[in-house]
């Protein structure tokens, strides 16, 4: 019954708006360092949902609503968000399946200086930065799983 809370949770901060004032960090109703979530697309999707989709949905370049994302994040290059164009991949793509520090996704959210831009979530719309230990784990422990589309 916990985890079914902690998913609603997770689901009711999704519907906060791009730079509305944050909520403290949904993935801490959804995970814990005791009681991770298992590696699964399905669990990254719900992390995604409760505290990416604040932003990324299908207004901006990149789209993490679950009906696209997977398809929007893997062997994908990261979205260009600047005019003019510059690129912002570092010569790696969103998720490299089996490579975790290769892949932008899990470096924007693990590092504070990832090789470009500034970390995610956003502190200055209103989101909790960094991600909870167990929450950039879970983004690792997939992405080294292989990325599995479950």
């Amino acid at each position: 019954m916990r985890r079914g809370a902690a998913i609603a949770s997770v689901l009711l901060a999704s519907l906060t708006g791009c730079g509305s004032s944050g909520t403290p960090d949904a993935a801490v109703g959804f995970c814990t360092d005791q009681d991770p979530p298992l590696p699964t697309f399905t669990n990254v999707q719900r992390l995604l949902t409760g505290i990416c989709t604040t932003c990324h949905v299908a207004t901006v370049e990149l789209d993490l609503q679950p009906a696209v994302s997977y398809a929007n994040l893997v062997n994908r290059p990261p979205p260009n968000y600047t005019t003019p164009p510059t690129d912002e991949s570092c010569g790696i793509v969103l998720v490299k399946p089996g490579d975790p520090a290769g892949s932008y996704l899990y470096q924007k959210v693990s590092l504070d200086m990832p090789c470009a831009g500034g970390r995610m979530p956003q502190t200055d719309i209103g989101l909790p930065s960094p991600l909870v230990p167990c929450a950039q784990a879970l983004i690792h422990d997939w992405i080294a799983a292989g990325a599995p589309n479950d």
